[in-house]
């Protein structure tokens, strides 16, 4: 039986590299026999034509030096056209049947493949995840198969070896990046958008001159964080016979992207969760999650990252605090990659205590602690499903929320195609808006009958892609929600369609 080593750097094997190279072979050659992951992405029809590739050239050298194995194969090909079907033959039921040059032990292995084949197979990965929910060999298989921390494993002993290019360390920092950008947001604003500045950018730092960018902001959600008064309201009564209730006081895992992208879901979270009754904490000292460096394999990085969040978050974990994030790539960051990379006690206490914000609201409902005094409602709504979310298992939560306060959702449940940075990058813009296209398609569709009053995604990169290939402006589900409570929220420029509740009859 395989041992699945995923991220556990501190496994012996990890960081040998003979043993990922039996481990890509093993893993690689399941995976060519199984072919189910090919519609995922690249990394899956690139290694398949790779793999077919060597079979067909061990053939081809094969017959070309035993041209009398081809000649006979041919004859017997000849001879089956000549002979009438079996079913013409009284006394003959039809069978299967070889030829003599189909030579099953000239099929191509992993093995075959040059170290530069299969770094052109992992960058093609970009973590979206879903081969893995998908796949029926993953732990607690014996095949143990888990095929995006092999492509993440690859890339940190590749990144161990050759570095981290100081452009690429400086677009991986998002924290840096936003304290920076929203200093002068409207020049941000204005350079992210400038043809020529977005020339030189792609020249210099290799982000594509069309990818749509993150907007900044003037004032950041750390900065609201401080001039806002928490005003906790009581609150909703417990369903009788919830034996392990939620806690109702949270530490808030803001996020980069929050924090100085989208202030405005940061904003609504926190209206949302006192007004029912929550008490909401923003531990000061919290930084990026380390996914971003994960993703371009600097291993060392991303756990410097994890152990200041350790750190942070430790002493709210004691007192029963849940930590809460509304981003479902961080939410995925916290909950099963953190333990991987830095194993310990603490890390798996916070991995266990670490909710998705629409999984946490969630349960609150299903508790009956979720307050129903929705002044506003919308009719029809789309969802658009994260691939992030889709991979914990935790059920499609921000469409069960958006069900509360709609006439319809729709889910739809396609890959956006963005991923960090891999989408941004000039090598694989276009290979992104390629796999995008399924949920560009169901998010641009609009059915007969009444029109979408509102699209959301609770991934804010997704959502930019959804924008970018479908022309549709997305807000996060807590922004729905805080609006359907009467709250005012920053929708980032989009209209809220939606429509007064009637008052209850008296």
């Amino acid at each position: 039986m395989a041992d699945a080593i995923g991220l556990k750097v501190d496994d012996p094997r990890f960081w040998d590299g003979e043993h990922l190279r039996q481990e890509a072979d093993r893993i690689f050659d399941i995976c060519w026999s199984c072919r189910l992951c090919f519609k995922f992405c690249s990394s899956f029809p690139t290694l398949f034509e790779l793999l077919d590739g060597k079979t067909e050239q061990l053939r081809h050298d094969y017959l070309a030096a035993n041209p009398d194995v081809a000649t006979a194969a041919q004859q017997r090909r000849q001879a089956a056209v000549d002979t009438p079907p079996a079913a013409e033959v009284p006394g003959h039921d039809e069978v299967g049947v070889t030829y003599g040059d189909e030579l099953p032990e000239l099929q191509g292995h992993a093995r075959d493949l040059g170290n530069a084949e299969i770094d052109r197979v992992v960058d093609l990965c970009f973590q979206c995840k879903l081969c893995y929910p998908n796949c029926p060999y993953t732990p607690p298989h014996h095949f143990a198969v888990d095929f995006p921390r092999l492509m993440l494993r690859w890339k940190a002993h590749r990144t161990r070896r050759v570095g981290v290019p100081l452009q690429t360390r400086a677009l991986r920092d998002t924290a840096t990046i936003g304290k920076l950008a929203s200093l002068a947001p409207g020049l941000s604003n204005w350079a992210l958008k400038n043809p020529a500045n977005r020339l030189a950018m792609e020249a210099t730092v290799g982000i594509h001159r069309r990818k749509l960018m993150p907007t900044y902001h003037r004032e950041t959600f750390p900065q609201w964080w401080k001039r806002h008064q928490p005003a906790v309201e009581a609150a909703h009564p417990l369903k009788p016979g919830v034996t392990e209730p939620t806690p109702m006081k949270v530490a808030l895992f803001s996020t980069c992207l929050v924090d100085y992208n989208d202030p405005g879901v940061g904003a609504a979270a926190v209206q949302v969760l006192e007004h029912n009754g929550v008490e909401v904490v923003r531990p000061s000292g919290q930084v990026c999650c380390g996914m971003p460096l994960l993703d371009g394999g600097d291993l060392d990085a991303a756990a410097k990252k994890i152990r200041v969040n350790v750190e942070v978050f430790t002493p709210y974990v004691e007192q029963g605090y849940a930590i809460v994030i509304p981003s479902p790539s961080c939410s995925l960051m916290v909950r099963e990659e953190f333990p991987q990379l830095v194993a310990g006690p603490r890390t798996d206490g916070i991995a266990r205590r670490a909710h998705d914000l629409d999984e946490y609201l969630y349960r609150l409902a299903r508790e009956g602690r979720l307050k129903r005094d929705f002044t506003r409602r919308f009719g029809r709504v789309q969802y658009h499903v994260p691939c992030h979310i889709r991979v914990q298992n935790i059920g499609i939560r921000g469409r069960d929320l958006l069900g509360l306060i709609a006439d319809e959702v729709e889910a739809v449940q396609e890959c956006s195609g963005h991923d960090g940075t891999w989408s941004m990058q000039k090598e694989h813009f276009e290979e992104s808006l390629h796999w995008g296209q399924k949920a560009f398609n169901g998010m641009r569709r609009v059915d007969a009958g009444e029109p979408c009053a509102l699209a959301c995604s609770d991934c804010r990169l997704a959502a930019l892609h959804l924008e970018q290939g479908a022309g549709r402006k997305t807000v996060h589900p807590v922004v729905a929600l805080a609006h359907a409570y009467g709250f005012t929220v920053d929708s980032g420029g989009l209209a809220l369609q939606s429509k007064p509740v009637a008052p209850a009859a008296s």
